[in-house]
């Protein structure tokens, strides 16, 4: 009998000890030891906020990771300093991504980011209705993420691109004032401006908040990922804290920061929206295939690239 219990304790504090190591499935982090500063760059827009957020509490210190912010005003330059090696990392899109490795740079996705584009018909436009676009001159930037986007938010109206006018408008300034005054019918903006032309009259047809096909991305060089995994999964779970943080402070409490830090207009304050972020994630695949596929359609690129070219899959387990 005496055997039987001694067998029994056994196979309880086996179980035991099972049920613990499920319990700590998550490996933990590894010392930070190299001291590597990561450099970051980020572009004014409300994608780059839990970044901003994560440097401003504390939570990369808190992780022992040294990060450094870039602000860039437009992507030209940002991409510039990315292909100059001045950078490790970028809040960017896909289909910049696809460029980047079309040109040479090896640079690959380890999360989606969030943020609202919105296709918006001007004050005085006689514009109601995503239908009413078909013939209106439409403001954008050509062969980029608005241009993608702003096709497939015409696809869902069954509106095809080539029954609209598109007007290329790379500064987002520019495209603000033209749609304000009455040069051109609609336009693609990102917040916060799109808030901000709202605020002011205009119209909101349609976002990618409605839609299914955000392609944002939070990317970093292949050589970093190589030489820096742990500093970036380190940075990764910085960007979930500050997740956590906006998710439960309200916008009021440090929008006078993002405002300075990110250089939006002060006039924004009130109109300041901020999408629904959520903690850090792999893109979709169809995503991916769809952007490609879009390149490919208008000779963007020659390559063909899968998910797993463009994918990291070691970050985010």
């Amino acid at each position: 009998m005496k055997r039987v219990l001694i067998c029994l304790l056994i196979a309880i504090c086996s179980l035991s000890l099972i049920g613990c190591s499920k319990e700590k499935a998550i490996p933990e982090s590894q010392p930070i030891t190299s001291g590597k500063t990561i450099t970051i760059g980020v572009m004014p827009d409300v994608e780059s906020v839990p970044f901003i957020i994560a440097e401003k509490n504390g939570y990369f210190e808190k992780e022992g990771v040294k990060v450094k912010i870039e602000h860039f005003s437009s992507a030209q330059d940002r991409d510039s300093a990315l292909q100059g090696g001045k950078l490790d990392g970028v809040i960017t899109d896909v289909i910049a991504v696809v460029f980047a490795n079309e040109g040479g740079i090896k640079l690959k996705i380890v999360a989606k980011n969030e943020g609202n584009v919105e296709l918006l018909a001007g004050k005085d436009s006689r514009i109601n209705e995503l239908k009413d676009v078909k013939g209106k001159k439409v403001g954008m930037s050509t062969n980029t993420i608005m241009e993608y986007t702003t096709d497939k938010m015409l696809e869902a109206a069954q509106i095809k691109p080539e029954e609209i006018k598109k007007i290329a408008i790379p500064p987002l300034p520019t495209r603000l004032e033209m749609l304000q005054g009455g040069k051109i019918d609609v336009a693609i903006l990102p917040e916060p401006l799109a808030g901000l032309v709202v605020k002011n009259g205009a119209r909101a047809l349609i976002s990618t908040d409605e839609m299914d096909n955000k392609a944002g991305a939070i990317a970093f060089t292949s050589q970093s990922l190589q030489e820096n995994s742990e500093e970036i999964k380190a940075i990764m779970r910085a960007y979930n804290d500050a997740v956590a943080y906006l998710e439960t402070e309200p916008v009021s409490s440090y929008s006078d920061f993002i405002i300075q830090e990110q250089n939006f207009p002060a006039e924004i304050k009130d109109s300041l929206k901020l999408p629904q972020y959520s903690k850090a994630e792999r893109p979709k695949e169809k995503i991916i295939a769809d952007v490609v596929q879009w390149m490919q359609a208008k000779r963007l690129i020659e390559g063909n690239y899968e998910y797993k070219d463009l994918v990291d899959d070691s970050v985010l387990r």
